[in-house]
């Protein structure tokens, strides 16, 4: 990638981050692992070419689980 790219994917890992912070709360990984993980959550989509309509759903609820699994929270408990 050029510098440019670069630049720019990171502004978009930055305003994606702000986004899930702004509707689950603040990541209690810190926003340097943050920004880690959503560039692998996007790395992953590619990968199984998930459509872009089901992208966001999907990244949402899989921040929500990495959130609740820090916390120290099993979904599957009932």
């Amino acid at each position: 990638m050029t510098a440019e790219q670069d630049a720019a994917a990171l502004q978009l890992l930055e305003l994606y981050a702000d986004l899930l912070e702004h509707q689950h709360g603040p990541c209690l990984a810190g926003r340097i692992e943050l920004m880690a993980w959503i560039d692998a959550q996007f790395l992953l989509l590619a990968k199984l070419d998930a459509p872009e309509h089901a992208a966001s759903d999907m990244i949402n609820s899989a921040y929500v689980l990495w959130q609740a699994e820090a916390l120290g929270l099993d979904i599957n408990d009932q």
